[in-house]
């Protein structure tokens, strides 16, 4: 990650911040490794995931799980390869998570690495992620598909 060293946010030490920091960290595990039907098992049925800031005309919202499910297929089959990890997460109370976590992948098409970094809200509900929030710099994403 490109954030500087001194800047460094307090991790999550109650019992449930780590339970939800492992879950995610499956989450991006899965992905990672092309296990798209095991991610979509991790939300809950009427999951909301949105990435607002995009560029014009790229925002994505996901509200059932097949839309989820073409999001990330579409985003493991066109940035080869593709890795996602975590580095730093804190609690949201009561129910919530924040991550910040990478990209490390290249756009298939255009060749162009495509190394984003985030900031992510996970909400959870009976076990699963209900609700995911995902902030990122949408300039990076733009050069990559080579818009």
């Amino acid at each position: 990650m490109a954030l500087s060293n001194d800047f460094d946010l307090p991790v999550s030490t109650t019992e449930n911040g780590k339970v939800r920091r492992e879950f995610v960290d499956r989450l991006f595990d899965d992905f990672t490794n092309g296990r798209i039907d095991e991610c979509v098992a991790a939300f809950t049925k009427d999951l909301k995931m949105e990435v607002p800031w995009q560029a014009p005309g790229m925002t994505r919202k996901c509200r059932t799980p097949e839309e989820l499910h073409a999001l990330l297929s579409w985003t493991y089959t066109n940035f080869v390869p593709f890795a996602i990890t975590a580095s730093q997460s804190w609690e949201i109370e009561s129910d919530g998570i924040a991550v910040i976590y990478a990209t490390n992948a290249v756009r298939e098409r255009t060749g162009r690495p495509y190394n984003n970094e985030y900031i992510g809200l996970f909400f959870f509900a009976g076990g699963l992620i209900s609700r995911w929030v995902e902030y990122h710099n949408p300039m990076v994403t733009v050069v990559a598909l080579g818009r």
